[in-house]
């Protein structure tokens, strides 16, 4: 049984829909990335799968439990953990402050301790700035937060959505490094959209290409590296 398992998965925002009989699939312990041009859908699966946004079809399975109509505070309690695009850090709040957000399940609590810890292991950086207050960090940083907010939930699975999106190309590599090790060192399970189609790829196990709310496009990383559609649309190759 996979860990996630999309069946025919259907949403929108009111009357627009935006996402159109999506199946797919993750096995725990992989790194599965969703690539994709500029409004494809990648990011409203991620919501639907959150519970930020209503599937109007199909369904959701985590874990062997159907969560398609769940709340979005008790699908994170179960371990499904979403690391939204743009950060959405609390700006007047303290990079400690912001980590301390993402612990508020019971069991997030229990493990805060240690939680906190790998957090300050993967960016030793947040451990020096504790006390700052997020919106004074560099955009970098704010990502490194983000990130950790996530660690604080105690995560079975992280969503990551575009985290490299408006970085440098030397912190892109960081974060890219970053995600990689919660899934080595940890054994998180990680869903990544990205339109860093390189980068994703080279991190992941496996990968789904959306175009025009549908998936078009599954395989191994390595497969979809070598795809001509993938060279000429993603790659320019």
């Amino acid at each position: 049984m996979s860990l996630i398992a999309i069946e025919n998965l259907s949403a929108g925002y009111g009357e627009i829909g935006v996402l159109f009989d999506v199946s797919m699939r993750v096995e725990a312990g992989e790194v599965v990335s969703i690539i994709g041009a500029n409004g494809a859908g990648k990011s409203s699966l991620l919501k639907a799968m959150s519970g930020l946004i209503r599937p109007t079809a199909g369904t959701i399975t985590f874990n062997g439990e159907n969560i398609t109509q769940l709340p979005a505070d008790e699908i994170v309690e179960r371990g499904l953990v979403h690391v939204p695009e743009g950060r959405r850090l609390f700006s007047l709040m303290t990079v400690y402050e912001n980590l301390e957000m993402g612990a508020f399940s019971k069991h997030a609590q229990k493990d805060f301790k240690k939680n906190l810890e790998d957090v300050h292991k993967l960016f030793p950086r947040l451990a020096e700035r504790g006390k700052q207050l997020a919106g004074t960090l560099s955009g970098g940083e704010q990502q490194m937060v983000a990130i950790g907010r996530g660690i604080m939930s105690s995560p079975k699975v992280m969503m990551f959505d575009e985290p490299s999106l408006g970085l440098a190309p030397v912190l892109k590599k960081d974060i890219f490094a970053a995600v990689k090790r919660i899934a080595v060192e940890y054994g998180t399970t990680i869903v990544l959209v990205e339109q860093d189609v390189m980068n994703s790829l080279a991190i992941s196990d496996r990968a789904y290409v959306m175009e025009q709310g549908q998936i078009v496009i599954e395989g191994t990383a390595q497969e979809l590296l070598k795809d001509p559609h993938i060279k000429e649309a993603y790659l320019g190759v």
